[in-house]
């Protein structure tokens, strides 16, 4: 019996999403997102704080 492999295309795609620092100062940012799932992972221009989200997107 042969053993066959399918490959898989990665669900990879870019979402334009907004964050808002501590500090009050309010940004978007483009991230990859696999699987629903992204991570926004940007400095704060004002503050140079680091935020740090997981986003879970509804693919409804």
């Amino acid at each position: 019996m042969e053993k066959t492999t399918l490959k898989k295309e990665p669900d990879v795609k870019f979402e334009e999403v907004r964050f808002k620092c501590k500090c009050g100062h309010e940004g978007k940012e483009v991230i990859p997102v696999a699987e629903n799932t992204g991570v926004l992972d940007t400095k704060c221009p004002k503050c140079s704080r680091r935020i740090l989200e997981i986003r879970i997107f509804d693919t409804n």
